[in-house]
């Protein structure tokens, strides 16, 4: 059980690392070829929406969503429950960005704060949200 688990974890890290990802171009997560820059573009849009709320549905779903998921499938061979924490930090803004609670903010910044570490995990840097 052991090495059918971590065979696929080296094969995520190994993909995704690629050495440092600094100035890389595209690297596969979770099955996806995806570039760094698209990775780290959606824990900013992330920030974004936490300072501008009115905002944060199109760019939750315009610019985060889909990456959302890409790094807890990337991260889900790693350190399963991380993957699942960060789909529940999803799951949580996403069912409120409707209503606009006034969690709304902070349930943003936290979900960027899981996103961050778990693409820290693999071996991808995103500047903290200035809070």
């Amino acid at each position: 059980m052991l090495r059918r688990v971590a065979l696929p974890a080296l094969l995520v890290l190994a993909t995704a690392c690629g050495g440092s990802t600094k100035g890389a171009g595209t690297v596969t997560v979770g099955g996806d070829r995806v570039t760094v820059a698209r990775l780290v573009d959606a824990h900013a849009a992330l920030c974004q929406a936490a300072a501008d709320p009115s905002s944060a549905r199109r760019l939750f779903f315009d610019r985060a969503h889909e990456a959302l998921h890409t790094v807890a499938r990337g991260v889900e061979g790693v350190d399963r429950a991380q993957a699942a924490v960060l789909l529940q930090a999803k799951e949580k803004v996403e069912s409120e960005l409707d209503s606009g609670p006034p969690s709304l903010v902070g349930d943003l910044l936290a979900l960027a704060d899981v996103y961050r570490s778990a693409l820290g995990r693999l071996a991808i840097t995103a500047p903290a949200c200035v809070r």
